[in-house]
């Protein structure tokens, strides 16, 4: 008898592992994910200058504000700047201390720039513009164009 329960223990235990790992089941699943490049810039619309005469000069510094994932550069290039009927004269921007005439050709401000994180990079970039016995009194304006791209 004592074989009788013992042998309808086991049973019972093999039964109830059987229906165990018949009821689960467990599989797994791979994600694949590709995070694609991400460059974003803003900055003002407008960067208005007081009047000068000629010879005078006054300073205005444009805030930027650069976010990325990657490695990145910035580029300038100023648009309707320098044609006939337009400024001619007196407008440069600074690059680590050292001022540039603005060009009509794009040229690099920031090379090998790490990536932003969430907050962004906000960049403070100085025009300098002196007033030139080249330009007739008036209103002028044009645009600045800033590109940011990834850096290679």
């Amino acid at each position: 008898m004592a074989r009788h329960f013992l042998f309808m223990g086991f049973l019972c235990l093999a039964v109830l592992f059987a229906l165990g790992t018949a009821v689960q089941a467990a599989n797994v699943v791979t994600f694949q994910v590709e995070v694609l490049p991400g460059l974003r810039l803003s900055n003002p619309d407008m960067l208005i200058f007081v009047p000068v005469a000629p010879g005078q000069t006054d300073i205005q510094e444009l805030n930027l504000t650069v976010w990325s994932n990657i490695n990145w550069e910035l580029l300038v290039k100023a648009v309707g700047y320098g044609v006939e009927g337009g400024l001619r004269g007196g407008m440069e921007m600074s690059n680590s201390g050292a001022w540039y005439e603005l060009s009509e050709e794009s040229t690099v401000i920031q090379l090998g720039q790490p990536p932003t994180g969430p907050d962004g990079a906000t960049l403070r970039i100085p025009f300098r513009l002196t007033g030139s016995y080249e330009d007739a009194p008036g209103n002028y304006s044009f645009r600045v164009e800033f590109t940011v791209v990834p850096s290679l």
